[in-house]
């Protein structure tokens, strides 16, 4: 009974993507003005439905209640998700994620408002400034990098700060790009065969979870 339980819970945490694809691609047209607007929700949900060790990079725009302050930031999707559980429920279980992943899901602007610390920080939202993001998109041809990235493409960065900032600055160009939590310093981009490789596995987790 144990094992169905976890099972359940980890197909959760993968994210609930094949039953809703369809309804979810319809009402994303309803809400955005442009197809830029539409990509970086879809890499968003991506990002947050994502909990395997190889985690997608998202970004947000989050405003600090405690000094009023709103910026934004490049965070893993796990990073967010224990950040909204910091801020709004303490609880990981199953109806502590499902209340997060719907509020993370209802969110078509990415825009969260968070006064915990430890959400914040979760985030991290000290770990570069907007100012950083823009020295570093002065200082790197961050528009050719967008360009050359097809496939399988990956950059080894050594600096983890360089790294989110590069993730940050693809993210708004409408490019989703991850790293390995176990295996860091390699930021890798994520395309259609790995997203669809993913919903492959969720697939089959169901089937496991049917045969429980």
């Amino acid at each position: 009974m144990i094992k169905r339980q976890l099972l359940i819970l980890a197909i959760i945490s993968i994210g609930v993507i094949a039953c809703k694809n369809s309804n979810s691609e319809k009402q994303i047209k309803k809400v955005f003005n442009t197809p830029k607007d539409s990509i970086l929700y879809d890499n968003y949900v991506n990002a947050i439905e994502n909990s395997s060790t190889f985690q997608y990079f998202t970004v947000i725009k989050v405003k600090d209640i405690n000094t009023g302050k709103v910026r934004e930031i490049c965070t893993k999707g796990s990073f967010l998700l224990g950040a909204l559980h910091f801020e709004y429920d303490p609880n990981y279980n199953v109806n502590g994620y499902e209340k997060i992943h719907k509020l993370l899901l209802k969110n078509k602007q990415r825009y969260f408002q968070l006064k915990d610390t430890a959400a914040l920080n979760n985030l991290g939202i000290n770990r570069y400034s907007i100012e950083d993001l823009k020295k570093f998109e002065k200082e790197n041809n961050v528009d050719s990098i967008a360009k050359s990235i097809k496939g399988k493409w990956a950059m080894v960065i050594s600096d983890d700060k360089s790294m989110l900032l590069l993730a940050h600055s693809l993210f708004n160009r409408g490019i989703l790009t991850g790293e390995n939590n176990c295996f860091g310093g390699t930021l890798k981009h994520i395309d259609k065969q790995m997203l669809d490789e993913r919903r492959k596995r969720i697939e089959e987790l169901k089937a496991m979870s049917k045969k429980q």
